[in-house]
C-alpha cells in the first residue's frame, strides 16, 4: 500500500521569527492528527528542535538577500514538490509566496494555501515597488485554493478582491501559548541590564518595517522629559549596515550606551518579562506574535496604530497604549504613560483571548478541509470523465468572507 501523500509547509527558514514559529505549531498540530507532514525551507534554525515528528528538508540558501535566495531555490523546490506529490502545499509567509507560486507551475492539481502573514500596504512612496508587490499578490491570490489572512484589515486589501468574491478567504489571527510563555519567562537569565535603570524592550529583526529609528528618537524624548535613565534593548537579527546606522543615530541623539542590540535570542521571554515596557513601533505588521507574547508575559505594552491588528488586540487601548509610529513625541507619550503605575493600561488576561491551541485547531481544519474538498472534486470529475481546474472554486461552507 503506498504511503499517504504528505502535506508540505514551506517557509524561508526555521529561525525565531513569527512565520517559523507558526510553521512549527501547524506542523506539530497536523502530526498530532496523524497526518504526514514535510516542512521544506531554505535553511534550518533554532526551531528545528521544536518539531515533534514532521520531516524537514533544507534546500540550501545561496548568499545574498532573502528574495534572491528564494528565487534561486525555485528549481530545487519544484523538484522536491514533484518528488513528494503532496496532498496540499501551504506557503506560510508573504516572503515565500512567489517562490512557491513559481514552483507549483508543474503541479496544477495540487491544492495550495497561502497564508498572508503581513500587511501588503507598507506605506511605500515608490509607486513602482508598490505596484510590483500588488501584482505578485494578485498572482498568488488568483492561484490560491484558499488564502488565510491574519487580520480583517489584511483580508480587505485590493489584491485579494477576487478571492473574497470567490469566498476563498479565511481570517485567522495568530495565537499564543500563555502557559508555555510564562514558564519560559521564569527560566533563569543573565544580562547586565537586569540590574540598574529601567529598560524598554522591542523584539523583531532590524528592518525598515520595525521603525526602530522612530523608537530611538522617542527614547531620547522620553529621557529628556521625565525618564533620564531609561534604556532600550532590541532583540532580533541585525544586518551590520542597518545596525551601524541605528547606533550612529542613537549616538547623535545623545543615547550612547542607552541602546543595545542583542541579536536573536533563543528565549527572549525572561528579558521581556523584566522590561519596564514592551514596544512594537512597526510601520506595518500582520498579526504580531511578539505583541501576544508580551501580553502573556504581563508586561505593559506600547504598539503603533499601524502594527497590523494591534489596535484590535489591545481593544483600542484598553490593554495597552497605542501611538502614531510616525510621531516620536507620540510614541514617547505612550511609553511614559505605560511607565507610570497611575496611568498605565495593564494587559490583564488579554492574552488568553488568543489561545494558540484554538488557532491551530482551526488552521488544521482549513488545511484538512482543503485536502478533503480536493479529493472529493477529483473523484467527481474522474467519474464524470472531465477535469476541472482547482483555482477559483469556492471550497465549501467553512470558507469565509
Amino acid at each position: 500500500m503506498p504511503s499517504p501523500r504528505p502535506i508540505v509547509l514551506f517557509c524561508g527558514g526555521l529561525a525565531g521569527d513569527g512565520v517559523a514559529r507558526n510553521t512549527v505549531h501547524l506542523a506539530n498540530g497536523l502530526v498530532r492528527r496523524g497526518v504526514p507532514v514535510q516542512v521544506v525551507c531554505l535553511n534550518g534554525g533554532a526551531l528545528v528542535d521544536d518539531l515533534r515528528g514532521p520531516e524537514v528538508t533544507c534546500l540550501g540558501r545561496v548568499a545574498g538577500p532573502r528574495g534572491v535566495a528564494l528565487a534561486a531555490a525555485v528549481p530545487t523546490l519544484r523538484r522536491r514538490l514533484a518528488s513528494l506529490a503532496p496532498s496540499v502545499v501551504m506557503s506560510m509567509g508573504n516572503h515565500a509566496h512567489l517562490a512557491v507560486w513559481a514552483a507549483l507551475r508543474g503541479l496544477p492539481d495540487t491544492p495550495r494555501i497561502y497564508r498572508i502573514s503581513n500587511d501588503p500596504d507598507r506605506r511605500d512612496h515608490d509607486p513602482t515597488r508598490r505596484g510590483l508587490r500588488e501584482a505578485g499578490l494578485r498572482l498568488v491570490a488568483q492561484d490560491a485554493t484558499r488564502l488565510v489572512c491574519v487580520s480583517a484589515a489584511v483580508a480587505a486589501r485590493a489584491p485579494f478582491r477576487r478571492a473574497r468574491r470567490d469566498r476563498r478567504v479565511h481570517i485567522l489571527p495568530n495565537g499564543v501559548d500563555v502557559q508555555v510563555v510564562r514558564a519560559r519567562a521564569s527560566e533563569p537569565v543573565r544580562h547586565p541590564w537586569l540590574t540598574g535603570p529601567p529598560f524598554l524592550i522591542s523584539v523583531g529583526r532590524v528592518h525598515r518595517q520595525k521603525n526602530y529609528e522612530a523608537l530611538i528618537e522617542a527614547l531620547a524624548v522620553a529621557r529628556a522629559q521625565s525618564a533620564p535613565d531609561l534604556r532600550l534593548l532590541i532583540l532580533g537579527a541585525a544586518p551590520v549596515r542597518l545596525r551601524s546606522a541605528l547606533e550612529e543615530r542613537a549616538r547623535a541623539a545623545g543615547l550612547d550606551g542607552a541602546v543595545r542590540f542583542e541579536g536573536e535570542v533563543a528565549n527572549p521571554f525572561p528579558l521581556v518579562s523584566r522590561a519596564a515596557a514592551f514596544v512594537l513601533p512597526s510601520l506595518w505588521e500582520g498579526a504580531s506574535n511578539s505583541l501576544l507574547e508580551a501580553l502573556a508575559c504581563e508586561v505593559p505594552v506600547v504598539a503603533s496604530r499601524s502594527a497590523g491588528n494591534a489596535p484590535e488586540v489591545l481593544a483600542g487601548g484598553r490593554y495597552g497604549a497605542l501611538a502614531d509610529p510616525l510621531d516620536p513625541a507620540d510614541l514617547a507619550r505612550a511609553i511614559l504613560a505605560q511607565l507610570d503605575p497611575a496611568r498605565r493600561m495593564n494587559p490583564g488576561g488579554r492574552a488568553a483571548d488568543f489561545q494558540l491551541h484554538a488557532v491551530i485547531d482551526r488552521l488544521c481544519g482549513i488545511v484538512l478541509d482543503a485536502r478533503a474538498a480536493h479529493d472529493e472534486i477529483q473523484m467527481q470529475t474522474e467519474a464524470a470523465g472531465h477535469p476541472q481546474p482547482l483555482s477559483g472554486l469556492p471550497w465549501g461552507p467553512d470558507t469565509e468572507y
